[in-house]
């Protein structure tokens, strides 16, 4: 992937950050994963009990709750915290009945054609994905559109990016400001590995050339990214420990963060902000796919529809402060958070490409997965 850097004018901007680590995955990375597995008879009309995961505050529970009731749909959704959690449910065999989960775009090869768990989409059932709603990065793209299939529905995205605190510290530009001797013990990192390995190798000089480095270019990015470890107070596991860091004080910046936090911060009447530095942000995605073992897959395909929807998509954007695949909901957003990105930059924002993760084997002498959890679990043990 080459540095992005987005022509981006935002302001402030808030979302659960869903960008942790894939580090179960190392048996899948030697190639040992994945049981027998089994589905139930599909349900064959929209209604009845859907069974999602999703991130936390995307489950569109207010979003839908009209069509819900009118569809006589009854939604049980449990909160993915990281994005291994869904792949584990499929590690083994008999997965429980998932019929919707979500996918960062940068395990949509792993999902798809690894582990195949993937089962595809009827977009005919999916009216609202069509050319005149999406923005042309997000419909048939080869990240969720491959061989003739739809895998995946894009729904929502946004960018990881500097958070700081405006009282105790100037406005950083670049990721390398964060290394002024003035905030030693200052600063977050987060254990986050499709946010912040990217910026490891971007800060090591490698960004164009992430996920595919070396062994020798990935032990020289993690000898680089030591000086932003040895400056942390912490590796934060998770969002709601960095928001506690940052609203005590104690942490006056976050390296590569979900904007998420600021509207965290501010319930608690902390005023953090957030800066796109110099290197850029980190760009995600995140898709609705169906899992082999969904056995409601009508009501699966009319909630993705209603997903789509644009004002759904400018009311879930709304609420988690983040950007609609949807360019017919941009009109719909208020001025605030129709200003916050420049959605007439959107190709140009998704020019570079987004972010994968490393690959699972390599014949060429690329660093594969297992040897960056590995390098990452040193790094972390340096703290």
């Amino acid at each position: 992937m080459t540095e992005i850097s987005p022509k981006i004018d935002i302001a402030q901007a808030a979302a659960w950050s869903r960008r942790a680590a894939l580090l179960g995955l190392t048996g899948i990375a030697s190639g040992a994963f994945l049981g027998r597995v089994f589905s139930t008879p599909a349900q064959a009309a929209v209604g009845g009990e859907l069974q999602i995961m999703a991130w936390e505050g995307y489950d569109l529970s207010n979003e839908l709750a009209d069509w819900r009731k009118s569809a006589g749909v009854q939604v049980t959704s449990s909160t993915i915290a990281a994005q291994d959690d869904v792949q584990a449910k499929f590690i083994a065999g008999n997965p429980p009945p998932i019929d919707l989960a979500e996918y960062n775009q940068a395990y949509a090869d792993l999902y798809i054609r690894q582990m195949k768990i993937v089962k595809p989409i009827d977009a005919s059932k999916v009216p609202n994905y069509n050319k005149d709603n999406l923005f042309d990065v997000f419909y048939e793209q080869p990240t969720w559109f491959a061989d003739g299939q739809h895998w995946g529905m894009p729904w929502i995205w946004g960018f990881n990016t500097l958070i700081y605190n405006p009282a105790k510290m100037a406005k950083p530009t670049s990721y390398t400001d964060l290394l002024d001797p003035k905030l030693k013990g200052k600063i977050a990192i987060t254990d986050d590995v499709t946010g912040s390995w990217p910026v490891a190798a971007r800060v090591a000089g490698f960004g164009s050339k992430y996920p595919f480095l070396t062994k020798d270019e990935l032990a020289k990015t993690f000898a680089e990214f030591a000086k932003y470890r040895d400056q942390a107070r912490l590796i934060a596991l998770n969002m709601g420990d960095l928001i506690n860091f940052m609203v005590s004080g104690e942490v006056e910046a976050a390296l590569c963060a979900d904007p998420a936090i600021i509207y965290q911060a501010a319930q608690q009447g902390v005023a953090l902000e957030m800066s796109i530095p110099k290197e850029g942000p980190v760009l995600w995605v995140d898709a609705w796919f169906i899992p082999i073992s969904a056995d409601n897959i009508e009501t699966a395909h009319a909630f993705m529809n209603q997903a789509l929807d644009p004002k759904v998509q400018a009311a879930v954007a709304t609420a988690v402060v983040q950007a609609p695949v949807s360019k017919q909901a941009v009109a719909l957003l208020d001025d605030k958070n129709r200003t916050r990105i420049d959605y007439s930059q959107v190709d140009a924002m998704f020019a570079a490409g987004l972010p994968g993760i490393p690959p699972q084997e390599s014949s060429d002498g690329h660093a594969v997965y297992s040897d960056w959890v590995e390098a990452w679990q040193q790094f972390k043990a340096g703290m």
